[in-house]
């Protein structure tokens, strides 16, 4: 009888060690699926965000050539009355227009690395467009909410 026990207990240990090892396979398999489904949703919110934030960078950077235009436009009017002054603001219109190439033509990486730069080698001026950028999109805000 006791050689019975010690065999069904050899056993018992036997299908407990084999089945820990399957239990032991089976989390492995479960955490490396858990970690590709994690990386791929990673990887497709990323990829969503980047496109969102491309997206509304375009937006941005047409809006601001739109705001050139109508600076250009501005220039025009008031040629006859003051060359000089509508040569200026031509000229402010050339630059924003090329902030708008910028803009669209640089990954946002870039665009983050340009404005990094700026901040450093110009902070009053980097600090002056922020409060500037501010009081504008105020205003276009308001506007916006008003019609």
């Amino acid at each position: 009888m006791a050689d019975s026990s010690k065999e069904a207990l050899g056993k018992l240990k036997s299908s407990a060690a084999e089945t820990a090892g399957h239990l032991k396979t089976a989390a492995a398999s479960v955490t490396t699926d858990a970690k590709n489904y994690a990386g791929s949703v990673a990887s497709d919110a990323a990829g969503a965000f980047k496109e969102a934030v491309e997206s509304n960078k375009t937006a941005g950077a047409d809006a601001i050539a739109n705001i050139a235009h109508s600076v250009k436009e501005a220039a025009d009017g008031i040629e006859k009355q003051s060359p000089q002054v509508a040569g200026m603001v031509r000229s402010a219109a050339e630059g924003v227009e090329r902030i708008s190439s910028d803009i669209r033509d640089r990954n946002v990486g870039e665009l983050l690395d340009s404005v990094t730069k700026f901040a450093q080698r110009q902070p009053a001026a980097f600090f002056g467009v922020g409060i500037l950028a501010g009081v504008v999109l105020t205003r276009i805000m308001r506007s916006s909410d008003r019609s």
